[in-house]
């Protein structure tokens, strides 16, 4: 099993792909692992809904694209600045956010991905 790391993150979204997707996340989170993401009420819990969590934004993203702005570290939490492009059902997009990643034994117990950006909520009536 891989664990997670800054780079792994930032190789992953420099350049997604929903097939990559499948292959790293269920090694790179905990089988606990829950995610919250902005507009979305109910986290979503588990390997299985988070990975298709990330499958629906790359699939609302195709050519999404997330660039590390900076980063630190506090314990257990590490918090990343991040700047995103791509193209959505509306046309070109541009927007930014920060995640919080809580790690236990190297992988990712806890998400929270926090941006103010409208294409989120495309997502919050997506079934998980």
């Amino acid at each position: 099993m891989m664990a997670w790391s800054i780079d792994s993150w930032r190789n992953f979204w420099a350049n997604p792909s929903i097939d990559v997707a499948r292959k790293r996340v269920p090694t790179v989170v905990s089988p606990e692992v829950v995610g919250y993401w902005p507009s979305i009420k109910e986290p979503v819990r588990g390997t299985e809904m988070y990975l298709t969590r990330v499958v629906q934004f790359l699939t609302l993203i195709p050519d999404l694209r997330l660039k590390l702005e900076e980063h630190a570290t506090s314990g257990s939490d590490t918090f990343l600045r991040w700047s995103a492009t791509g193209r959505g059902p509306d046309g070109p997009l541009e927007f930014n956010g920060v995640d919080r990643i809580r790690l236990k034994d190297g992988l990712v117990i806890e998400n929270r991905v926090i941006s103010d950006h409208q294409i989120f909520r495309s997502l919050e009536n997506t079934i998980v």
